[in-house]
């Protein structure tokens, strides 16, 4: 550069001129590169600066993602009333869908499909659906396996949780009832009439069926865990 009192040249780098000793104001770099369109000058910025903020931008963006847990795996949860009772007795804690439940349920697809009588396998598909929290498949399972078997009492109960997690609690009731018309004391359809009705707030009713489930059989742990529901409220 060149000093603009005396005219000396120096380097960039120098804030005083050495010749006369002016302090010196460089020109600052120019932040935007500039080229020419039709005899139009157009600014411009650099390509890696381009870079930097479209990577810097992606970046964030999954960032914010991360946080709001759109990444998280598929967690359904079956634990109900504060965690204090499941209502499926069989069913796992933590309903998620692994790469070995798929695999099953894609086994257990192609053999029902290209066996319609193989009423177990349908059985096994719709419980495993259940388990992995995929409960609108696996009603759709239930009830084509009821249409063969409709007096299976267990079968019903267990289409009546699927209900549940859907948050569709009269029919849930309803299916549960009509397990127990087919097996007066099948107990568990008598406390998870209990839950369901703890979950809609109708505590009196729900005491009156734990109450039901404990008198079935006070030492099973569905008795069990009636009585402790039953305490609890």
């Amino acid at each position: 550069m060149t000093c603009n009192s005396c005219g000396y040249k120096i380097e960039q780098s120098f804030n005083f001129c050495p010749n006369c000793g002016k302090t010196l104001n460089p020109k600052k770099k120019n932040f935007y590169t500039k080229t020419t369109y039709d005899n139009v000058e157009i600014k411009s910025l650099p390509t890696k600066i381009i870079y930097a903020l479209i990577g810097g931008g992606i970046l964030l963006a999954f960032f914010v993602l991360y946080l709001s847990g759109i990444f998280s795996g598929p967690l359904v949860n079956n634990n109900i009333s504060n965690q204090e009772s499941n209502i499926n007795q069989n069913s796992n804690q933590n309903l998620s869908v692994d790469l070995n439940n798929i695999q099953r349920i894609n086994e257990l697809e192609a053999k029902v499909k290209s066996n319609p009588n193989d009423h177990q396998s349908l059985l096994e598909l719709a419980h495993l659906r259940m388990d992995s929290g995929l409960f609108e498949q696996a009603i759709k399972n239930y009830k084509e396996y009821l249409n063969h078997h409709p007096k299976e009492a267990d079968v019903i109960v267990d289409m009546a949780v699927c209900y549940f997690n859907l948050k569709d609690y009269e029919t849930a009731i309803s299916f549960m009832k009509d397990a127990i018309k087919i097996e007066p004391k099948h107990q568990i359809a008598h406390l998870n009439i209990g839950v369901v009705n703890l979950n809609m707030g109708n505590i009196q009713e729900s005491k009156e069926w734990f109450q039901k489930a404990v008198d079935i059989n006070p030492n099973s742990d569905a008795g069990k865990k009636a009585q402790q529901l039953l305490l609890s409220h």
